[in-house]
């Protein structure tokens, strides 16, 4: 178990008086942070972000008898904050771990107040807060204040100093990190209407699945826009304008699809909504877009399949990572705020790989957090002190079993190769974008297997014939033999280069 303590000096509440709505949000003082500022523009799509943030924080989409609901309840940890000088970041986990909500306002909808103190830490939480944001009204002014003393008033006993100490299991935590690695990952564009995504939530509420597969199947054929399809009905749902530029034909499903009604009450506000598949059966997220504010829905691969669960797709990163490197990349984040890869590369004076090695790594750490509507890298301190590494992620038995098996020579390698993906595509003007990712396979205990690899040793693709495999796909990541296979390739080295990717 791990002790998170939180000090506040006051309770965060919801205030109506003569000058309008104030929303004061009260931070642990362990950590300082403030924002104190009006609400300028945008004060309903961000009244209605923060709402469904709450809303996700209460869900559960698995069923759980009375106790095990309770202990559940107890191990809710209070919302991340992250202000940063042009965006503020609200984080939260559901109940049963497989949805993760992140509202994302510009700082240009604030009018701001004195000084800003830009960083991450937590913010007091209850029901009732986030049922009293629906008094937040735009023909109203409105104040929002982030910091230790809130409004400095009491109200229900809300300027008395208290402490909270919750005992969270390690799993818990290394879940939440696993999620921030899954969103750096490759992907996926898909730009969908808000009525589209309305029609699937409608449909799916309309019609029972009594049979498999219960998936999205996204199709991407050359020359057409993409196709969403809804199984087993076979119900196809036209996205007029979402486009693709794949030159191969390319399909992706995903699984928990109940869970997209936690962004129905966003949609008539919507503009659009940007989906980021990561793949089969692994995880996607989905962002709203509505003016000055984004609400970004994570979802793990399937409900069941949180991120809690043997989850390891930390072992899809490359096997090792230059600690130097990964400082002079920190420093380089810190400074910035938020940049791309290639800008860190060249603000850190490092290869692309590497640093795309090292992003990885600190989003594993939680020292970052992967930006996918901006396509940025954010700094992020989730810890109040650097963690201890091998405490959340030790040696993992998938690691150690494919190192055994490569140490006892059971991987037969048929086919190394650098060569065009079904990733690759055409630029704006026609032109192909080639990636030229490295393809192996071969043979390890038995098994057949492959796997696909950037140029940075991270594995962006797999597939074997083991029982784990046919089981999760790449849900909880990769298996023993891609791991065996992957260190392999790590052992030989290559002599030819490979085009990097960049996530989505």
């Amino acid at each position: 178990m791990v002790m998170v303590t939180t000090e506040y000096q006051g309770k965060s509440q919801v205030t109506r008086d003569a000058d309008g709505v104030g929303l004061a949000l009260s931070t642990n003082q362990r950590r300082p942070v403030r924002l104190h500022g009006r609400v300028v523009r945008h004060a309903y799509p961000l009244r209605v972000a923060l709402e469904t943030l709450g809303e996700l924080v209460w869900s559960d989409f698995q069923w759980l008898d009375e106790d095990a609901w309770q202990r559940e309840m107890d191990l809710i940890l209070d919302p991340v904050i992250t202000v940063h000088r042009d965006r503020v970041f609200f984080e939260a986990f559901n109940q049963d771990q497989s949805a993760y909500g992140l509202v994302i306002a510009d700082r240009g909808i604030f009018e701001d107040e004195g000084e800003t103190i830009c960083g991450t830490t937590n913010v007091d939480f209850t029901r009732g807060l986030w049922t009293a944001v629906r008094a937040m009204r735009s023909r109203e002014e409105t104040w929002f204040r982030v910091g230790p003393s809130g409004f400095g008033v009491s109200t229900g006993g809300g300027g008395q100093h208290f402490e909270e100490k919750v005992e969270v299991p390690r799993e818990w935590v290394r879940g939440l990190l696993q999620l921030q690695t899954a969103m750096g990952m490759p992907g996926t564009r898909v730009t969908m209407s808000p009525v589209d995504v309305a029609s699937v939530v409608r449909f799916l509420r309309a019609n029972k699945a009594y049979e498999s597969p219960r998936s999205l199947r996204f199709e991407f054929r050359p020359g057409e826009d993409t196709r969403l399809v809804l199984e087993p009905w076979e119900e196809v749902v036209e996205l007029p304008g979402a486009a693709h530029r794949y030159i191969k034909e390319k399909v992706t499903r995903i699984w928990g699809r109940r869970r997209l009604t936690l962004i129905e009450g966003l949609l008539p506000f919507a503009s659009q909504v940007q989906v980021y598949l990561k793949g089969r059966g692994l995880p996607s997220f989905w962002a709203v877009e509505m003016p000055g504010v984004t609400f970004v829905l994570g979802m793990s691969g399937w409900t069941g399949n949180n991120w809690t669960k043997e989850s390891s797709f930390d072992l899809m990163l490359p096997e090792s990572v230059s600690e130097e490197v990964l400082e002079r990349v920190m420093a380089a984040l810190a400074q910035a705020q938020g940049a791309s890869a290639k800008e860190l590369a060249a603000a850190a004076g490092a290869d692309l790989g590497e640093v795309t090695g090292a992003l990885g790594e600190a989003c594993r750490r939680g020292r970052a957090i992967y930006d996918v509507q901006s396509r940025e890298y954010r700094h992020r301190e989730l810890f109040e002190e650097p963690i201890e590494v091998e405490e959340y992620f030790p040696r993992d038995p998938r690691r150690e079993a494919g190192r055994r098996l490569l140490e006892a020579g059971e991987v037969e390698v048929l086919s190394d190769e650098f060569r065009v993906g079904a990733g690759s595509t055409r630029g704006r003007e026609g032109s192909p974008r080639v990636f030229a990712d490295r393809h192996v396979e071969g043979r390890c205990a038995g098994e057949e297997v492959r796997v696909v690899l950037r140029t940075d040793g991270g594995i962006i693709f797999g597939r074997c014939s083991c029982e784990f495999f046919d089981e999760n796909l790449m849900g909880r990541g990769p298996c023993e033999h891609m791991v065996a296979l992957r260190g392999w390739t790590e052992a030989q080295g290559s002599e030819v280069e490979g085009t990097s990717r960049n996530p989505s």
